[in-house]
C-alpha cells in the first residue's frame, strides 16, 4: 500500500515551521532522523543561509510510520 510521505525543504525558518505545523495538524509526523539543517554560503558575498529539510509521514494503522 502506498504511504503518504511529504518532504519539506525550505530556506526560510518561519515558512518551514509553518508547513510542518500544518502537516502535523493533518496527522503527519516527522520521520525520526530525517531533520537536517544544511548551511550554504554564497561565495560572492560570504552570506550563509540554512536549508531546513524534514520528511513527514502519515502513521500506519499500528500508529508508527511505515518502514518502506
Amino acid at each position: 500500500m502506498p504511504r503518504e510521505v511529504k518532504i519539506i525543504r525550505e530556506w526560510d525558518a518561519e515558512t518551514f515551521h509553518k508547513q510542518v505545523t500544518e502537516l502535523e495538524a493533518q496527522g503527519y509526523i516527522a520521520r525520526p532522523g530525517s531533520y537536517h539543517v544544511i548551511p550554504e554560503m554564497n561565495p560572492e558575498t560570504g552570506e550563509v543561509s540554512h536549508l531546513r529539510l524534514v520528511e513527514m509521514v502519515l502513521p500506519t494503522a499500528e500508529g508508527r510510520p511505515s518502514s518502506d
